[in-house]
């Protein structure tokens, strides 16, 4: 509990006693003097700059609350566990709660026994939360991962539209936006839709001395990886695009001998947890997820970070690669690219965007199949099946899935969520099942107790990585039992949402498309951004970074793979290439371990030129001997 003889120790004492740090890094001290002064202020900071610290040490000296926004559950209880540990009185408020326990902790939060109370944009547009807090000495506001509020930005989030309204509730509170990354344009939209008034801006380099960029060009992504991650050991986190491959890949380096895991959106709240626990308290073990994971979690040992498709821009790419080496020490970002990896990604943009005229027919069908004619708005909740709405009307559904987030930007409809509702109920009785000499019906039977008297939520992917099958396999395996009538399973993707305003077809038409237009342009622009940052080979991958950001910098990194190429010396490796396959054959992957240190296209270009001068031949796959003269 928060000691209170301790709230008129300096905002240096305060960093020594609760972080054990001497000194702040620059320019926390400043942006801190700047809340303390009752400044508006918006502070950009890299990943790993320290942004928690300068609204965590005012909250201490300041004798009313600070409200802390913020996007991500996991990172408000991550960040409120770490400060009770420290003793210091943080809580959270999500829908996880129940009423006694949000109760309490307002309650508390009136007697001034709560320094930090964490919640999410949503939770600030609610009435009724704004009435519960009304009371409240709230003295400041901060607001992380402020760029969510722009709708032309990578991470758009509708409800940071509506921050500012709470000014209109607590007029005297300070308000502190935080992110670490944003363009010109999106450093004033962030202001403007904050408004914040006449804020105090900092803004730091973007530059990760210690983290190296690096693009490596790759046909066999699997064996590429387990190179890179035996030449740099520790924790990583492994980024694709499917949630399939997630656990095909975690599976794979499992079996190479790595300690490896899985991690996407779909698994249970539990499940997310867990791995998420598992993989924070390990050096060592690697998380192979899809853009799902790693947002806000501080884990500062994370050694390198790989992404093995082409990120949607360079916005996201930079804030998943500054995962890693958040400790200072030295850390990689690699992205393993091929050549199909821009063409796919900009296949897979267009083939999910609709045109205006596929715009429009979304548009008709949904009104349609909810009945809802023109003028017409009430406040029900419609709840869609996405695959039953899609094949009804002949619709792609991943761009109904995009018309709707869409629609939900815009304020137009209020979304709830989306569900994969998978669930069994085996209908056979236990004796009868026995009979059926099926793995998956025996790890139904063992894993999910009640299954026989009740529908059972069940996860896809994790019986496919226990197991050791694709999920296609086991869809298939569930859907071939359903037929049979041994059990019955359900997989239906659905979203529940309320409209949020009268149909007017004009709307659609004229100012929605022209906005979605406008949007997709952004992003389309952003894509390419990111393609001509794979496929270049001539500039510094850092400076282009920076550059991106509107960041000049006048020297090289001198570390991304670009940079190394420009300053690699002729290394003397080819009497040691000699000595050591000298003897017997050597392998490819033999080769690669003993000289793991240098640059894996030195060792190939070092091989081609033993080749080449009648020194070494390959025999066999990707197996070379030396040439007795």
């Amino acid at each position: 509990m928060f000691t209170t003889n301790l709230y008129f120790l300096t905002p240096k004492e305060l960093l020594y006693t609760y972080w054990g740090y001497d000194s702040f890094l620059f320019p926390q001290n400043d942006i801190i003097e700047s809340i303390l002064q009752g400044k508006d202020t918006l502070a950009i900071l890299p990943t790993g700059g320290g942004k928690s610290l300068c609204y965590q040490i005012p909250a201490l000296v300041l004798d009313g609350l600070t409200l802390v926004i913020s996007p991500l559950i996991a990172l408000m209880k991550d960040q409120t566990t770490v400060l009770q540990k420290k003793g210091i009185s943080a809580a959270f408020i999500s829908n996880e709660l129940t009423e006694n326990e949000l109760y309490g902790i307002l309650e508390r939060a009136r007697e001034k026994k709560i320094k930090l109370l964490y919640v999410s944009p949503e939770r600030v547009q609610s009435k009724q939360f704004i009435q519960q807090i009304k009371d409240i000495q709230l003295q400041l506001i901060a607001v992380d991962e402020a760029h969510c509020v722009s709708e032309w930005g990578h991470d758009f989030r509708p409800a940071y539209h509506q921050i500012a309204s709470i000014r209109n509730h607590f007029p005297k509170a300070t308000l502190l936006a935080l992110t670490a990354t944003a363009t010109n344009e999106i450093q004033k939209e962030i202001i403007e839709r904050l408004a914040l008034q006449e804020p105090a801006v900092f803004k730091t380099s973007l530059r990760r001395s210690n983290l190296a960029y690096q693009v490596h060009s790759s046909v066999d992504k699997k064996a590429d990886l387990v190179y890179f991650l035996k030449k740099h050991p520790g924790s990583s986190i492994v980024f694709v695009r499917s949630r399939k491959q997630t656990f095909e890949l975690a599976r794979f380096l499992s079996a190479q001998g790595f300690d490896a895991d899985y991690f996407h959106a779909k698994l249970s709240k539990e499940e997310k947890e867990q791995k998420q626990l598992d993989w924070t308290e390990s050096p060592s073990r690697i998380m192979v997820s899809t853009n799902a994971f790693g947002m806000g979690i501080d884990k500062p040992n994370v050694r390198t970070v790989f992404h093995l498709s082409l990120p949607s821009g360079i916005e996201a790419y930079y804030q998943e690669v500054g995962r890693a080496g958040r400790d200072g020490n030295a850390a990689h970002g690699i992205y393993l690219y091929h050549e199909d990896d821009c063409s796919l990604q900009e296949d897979l943009f267009k083939a999910h965007l609709p045109t205006k005229k596929e715009f429009l027919k979304i548009t008709q069908a949904l009104f349609s199949f909810l009945q809802v004619g023109e003028g017409e708005w009430d406040e029900r909740v419609y709840n869609v099946d996405l695959a039953l709405f899609s094949e009804k009307f002949d619709l792609k559904p991943r761009m109904v899935v995009n018309y709707l987030d869409f629609l939900a930007a815009q304020q137009m409809i209020y979304k709830s969520n989306y569900s994969q509702n998978s669930s069994v109920k085996i209908r056979s009785t236990p004796s009868g099942v026995v009979q059926i000499e099926e793995p998956i019906v025996d790890y139904l039977q063992r894993h999910y107790p009640g299954i026989y008297t009740d529908y059972t939520p069940i996860s896809e992917s994790q019986i496919a990585y226990d197991l050791r099958l694709s999920i296609t396999d086991i869809r298939s395996k569930l859907i071939h039992y359903a037929k049979n009538g041994v059990l019955a399973y359900t997989d239906r993707y659905s979203i529940r949402f309320s409209f949020l305003k009268p149909r007017n077809t004009a709307e659609y038409s004229n100012r929605l498309w022209n906005v979605f237009e406008k949007i997709q342009q952004t992003h389309w622009k952003r894509l390419q951004a990111m393609v001509y940052f794979a496929q270049q080979t001539s500039a510094c991958r850092e400076r282009l970074i920076l550059a991106y950001f509107n960041e000049k910098s006048e020297n090289d990194c001198g570390q991304c793979d670009l940079c190394l190429k420009k300053k690699e010396k002729s290394i003397e490796t080819n009497a040691d290439l000699l000595t050591f396959i000298k003897g017997s054959p050597k392998t490819l992957e033999q080769i690669l371990s003993n000289f793991i240190t240098l640059p894996k296209e030195k060792i190939m270009y070092e091989l081609q030129f033993l080749i080449d001068e009648l020194e070494i031949e390959p025999v066999g796959v990707h197996t070379f001997k030396r040439i007795e003269k």
